[in-house]
């Protein structure tokens, strides 16, 4: 509103004045009101070109790569799984195989125990082969032969009181045996020996 106009009017200078003091209070909220939805207008187109933006980086997107680099990272993944079944069964085999030390043929007989002999770094598996695991049971043999069956009987020690046929051996025939029969009892059967003597 021009103050010319409320002039042509008629009307005195204080009404003016109180007009235009009012007018001006409308004209500043429309303007602050206007500036507010300027605001929030450039808010919201800032958004959508993000959002167009974004969206013509995805229209760019190979979904049918990205769908085939996964079916070949699965198929990777499976086929590690499946490459360390087979190695591990191999090495299952190996543990369950017959071997032989100076002429006697060993098996492993309490494979938990073993565990802690065996050297894993030096176990190989190439080729569905399974090399460096047999290879360390004959030292192990030497130390701890208690781990492995072998196909040699073992010695019959008996009670050598006169008058007995008991064949078991017992506490008084273990400790009238001689350091030999000791020792090749110990080497024969570890556990029988280790029973007595400690009873």
């Amino acid at each position: 509103m021009k103050r010319n106009f409320l002039e042509d009017l008629g009307l005195e200078e204080d009404v003016i004045v109180k007009i235009m003091a009012e007018n001006g209070k409308d004209i500043k909220s429309l303007k602050t009101e206007n500036a507010n939805l300027k605001e929030d207008i450039s808010v919201k187109e800032g958004i959508i070109e993000t959002k167009n933006t974004k969206i013509a980086e995805l229209e760019k997107v190979d979904v049918e790569a990205i769908k085939k680099e996964q079916f070949e990272l699965g198929r990777m993944e499976g086929s590690k799984e499946i490459e360390e079944f087979k190695r591990q069964n191999a090495i299952d085999k190996e543990y369950s195989k017959e071997f032989e030390i100076d002429g006697k043929k060993y098996k492993v007989k309490d494979r938990k125990g073993l565990q802690g002999y065996i050297d894993n770094e030096k176990i190989k598996y190439e080729n569905n082969e399974v090399s460096g695991l047999v290879e360390q049971f004959p030292e192990i043999v030497k130390t701890s032969p208690y781990l492995f069956e072998t196909d040699t009987k073992n010695p019959q020690f008996a009670d050598t009181t006169q008058g007995t046929t008991n064949k078991e051996l017992t506490k008084e025939a273990f400790k009238k045996m001689t350091y030999k029969e000791r020792v090749a009892l110990k080497n024969e059967k570890p556990e029988v020996y280790e029973n007595l003597k400690n009873e």
